[in-house]
């Protein structure tokens, strides 16, 4: 397969999160600009954020928060643009050579931030790392990957792989520099080939970096300085945006719109959007090994009251486990809508008739989760469920999680290109991210279906079958996608916003 059909299929597959249910993608009255000149503008720019990084060390982390800061340092093979087209990054060009192997040749003019180039030794060097990370899932269909040359590398897979360009997409596998690994320096993670580099993080305040000047590519960055700082309290982002502390405000407080909104030097921009909040369980600790438990607990809960007190309706409620706008996004299966009777019956079917259990809900210390929580502990108590609320940091969460030290808990996924970021790192047997700890060999069969199958009928079938099934083993109860709300200076210009929040800043900038 040329190169030609398998960037149209997968700008398909992009495109299909701004088509699915008739909709189209919000215009941005702040998109960067057709033509490349720039105005004068202000030397920085400085976002304010709803919770702070965790990790910057790309293969340890897969978090929005992080990500959207290692897209500035960081720079991949190929590249999704907001609009879901997929484009050539470090490499120019790129062919399936037979089913089994992917060949790509890269750009010749290349560096790193430390003015090291960069070649497909390092391109090798950062596949092999990823296959002993964190992250492993990312590529897990690769078996190998051959230097041809300086310039050209070739992927061996496992199976043929319908989602392998969205792999190669993603930050977690942006190219690094195997130079800096190799010299003993403390992180070299943070020397990367993006239009900008690191410069500071200061944990809890900021975190800092600067446009390369001497940017190997055609397009550099904007702004000299991009400062990313985290506001926890939604109302500090609000009052930092209007006094000008700071120029984005990212997840204003729905509550607080209407004054945004009829501020002449604010402009609100909304959109819908693809990250999933979700309730879940730990299926491996009693007694949320029981199925049928689960499921009248997924019955027990009001989605849309969740969603007013979470974002003031500003999102869509849904049944499936994939986000929205994905590929073979299907959400017609019956499910578990709020019914109390069915709850207490299936409550009773699962030998509780009576309730009479006490459980704990750990949730992140950021917004909307507190709400969330006590919409659902409200909900729960109705069908003799008492629950107690454990609030801890992000990365406290994750890392809890993981560890299966939870019973139950509230968390999100972002997903805007890949249906297997969904399916395998969220639900498939030993995933890192699968904080479920759910294990199911026929769910794991439906996944690799769903990844390898060149048949898309047969693929799409497969698809419908994993997620009713997933619904009906109920490992977690997806709530609601949030709409991207954001708001900025009304002087801002050159954003590139995606709908699950992995915005790319690279060529934002206040005019003056």
């Amino acid at each position: 397969m040329k190169k030609t059909l398998a960037m149209l299929l997968c700008i398909v597959m992009a495109l299909s999160l701004f088509t699915a249910c008739g909709e189209k993608p919000a215009e941005d009255p702040a998109a960067a600009p057709a033509d490349s000149s720039v105005p004068a503008h202000k030397k920085d720019l400085v976002i304010g954020t709803a919770v702070d990084i965790n990790n910057l060390n790309l293969q340890e982390q897969q978090d929005a928060a992080n990500n959207t800061v290692l897209k500035l340092t960081h720079e991949n093979l190929i590249r999704f643009t907001y609009e879901g087209e997929l484009v050539p990054c470090l490499a120019e060009s790129w062919e399936y050579t037979d089913d089994t192997h992917l060949k790509f040749n890269l750009v010749h003019d290349a560096h790193f931030s430390d003015g090291t180039p960069l070649t497909a030794e390092d391109v090798k060097f950062t596949f092999d790392m990823v296959k002993d990370s964190f992250v492993s899932s990312v590529l897990s269909n690769v078996v190998s990957t051959e230097v041809v040359d300086d310039y050209t590398v070739v992927l061996e897979l496992e199976k043929y792989d319908n989602e392998i360009y969205a792999s190669i997409a993603s930050v977690p596998v942006a190219i690094q520099s195997k130079a800096a690994y190799e010299s003993g320096m403390e992180e070299p993670w943070y020397i990367g080939s993006g239009r900008y580099k690191f410069d500071e993080w200061v944990e809890g305040e900021y975190c800092k970096v600067v446009k390369v000047d001497d940017y190997w590519g055609e397009d550099p960055g904007v702004a000299d300085e991009i400062y990313f700082k985290p506001y926890l309290e939604a109302s500090s982002r609000v009052i930092a945006l209007q006094t000008g502390e700071i120029d984005v405000c990212v997840d204003p407080p729905i509550n607080e719109l209407q004054y945004l909104e009829e501020d002449e030097n604010i402009t609100v921009f909304e959109r819908p959007g693809s990250r999933l909040f979700y309730f879940a369980f730990n299926v491996e600790k009693e007694p949320w090994n029981n199925q049928l438990l689960r499921q009248a607990v997924a019955c027990a809960i009001d989605r849309e009251a969740v969603l007013q007190a979470a974002v003031y309706g500003k999102g869509t409620p849904q049944t499936t486990i994939l986000n929205r706008g994905l590929w073979g996004f299907y959400d017609d299966m019956e499910g578990f809508d709020y019914d109390v009777e069915r709850a207490k019956s299936l409550m009773k079917e699962a030998g509780y008739p009576d309730g009479g259990i006490s459980t704990k809900l750990l949730i992140a210390n950021s917004s909307p989760y507190t709400n969330i929580a006590q919409v659902i502990q409200a909900n729960l108590k109705e069908i003799g469920i008492d629950v107690t609320i454990e609030t801890v940091e992000d990365a406290t969460l994750k890392t809890m999680c993981k560890n299966g030290e939870q019973e139950l808990y509230l968390w999100r996924w972002n997903e805007d290109s890949k249906v297997d970021f969904v399916y395998r790192d969220l639900f498939y047997t030993g995933s890192g991210s699968n904080y479920h700890h759910y294990s199911d060999a026929h769910a794991d069969e439906l996944v690799d279906i769903v990844a390898t199958e060149k048949d898309q009928d047969k693929r799409m079938e497969a698809g419908k079958e994993l997620q009713t099934y997933l619904v009906d083993a109920c490992p977690q109860v997806p709530l609601y996608i949030a709409n991207l709300v954001i708001a900025y200076n009304k002087d801002l210009t050159g954003t590139q916003l995606f709908p699950g929040g992995n915005h790319d800043w690279s060529h934002a900038y206040v005019a003056k």
